[in-house]
């Protein structure tokens, strides 16, 4: 976990976001509050988490990083729409709306980001990893992988 979160800090650095892509349950929030923010606080970074996006609240003016956990993306949606040609809808009207809102809200953010997303599948995470450049609230970002927490030395 060293390496990504030393990749981390320099994206931040230069002003850039993250689109930190990982399976569920593979300890991405524990990653964050456990070694991300405390490393970022350590590197002397004024740091704000929020667990989700309906959390969301106004961010001081002096913050030097965000990171928002359980963000979501539409960005893979035909995507998955094929993947899973069964799910129909894939997402329901009641859910993009609610993803609409907080599209919303993150385009409010000006400090560089961590956006912390899940995906339930390798195949969906590379997609992503190999397709998006920019969110759907217009964050630019690098998409990097979260390896499962547990099985990374740190």
């Amino acid at each position: 976990m060293r390496k990504l979160t030393e990749k981390i800090y320099k994206e931040l650095l230069f002003r850039n976001n993250v689109l930190l892509i990982g399976l569920a349950d593979s300890g991405k929030t524990y990653y964050a509050l456990n070694e991300l923010v405390p490393f970022l606080k350590n590197k002397k970074l004024n740091t704000v988490y929020f667990s989700n996006c309906n959390d969301f609240l106004n961010i001081p003016n002096n913050v030097d990083a965000v990171i928002v956990d359980e963000v979501e993306t539409l960005a893979d949606k035909d995507f998955l729409e094929r993947q899973y040609p069964n799910d129909k809808p894939y997402y329901s009207a009641e859910y993009l709306k609610k993803v609409k809102n907080w599209h919303d809200k993150l385009k409010l953010i000006q400090a560089p980001s961590v956006f912390m997303l899940t995906r339930n599948k390798k195949e969906e995470i590379e997609y992503l990893v190999n397709n998006v450049k920019m969110t759907d609230w217009g964050a630019a970002v690098r998409c990097l992988v979260f390896e499962n927490y547990k099985n990374c030395a740190i």
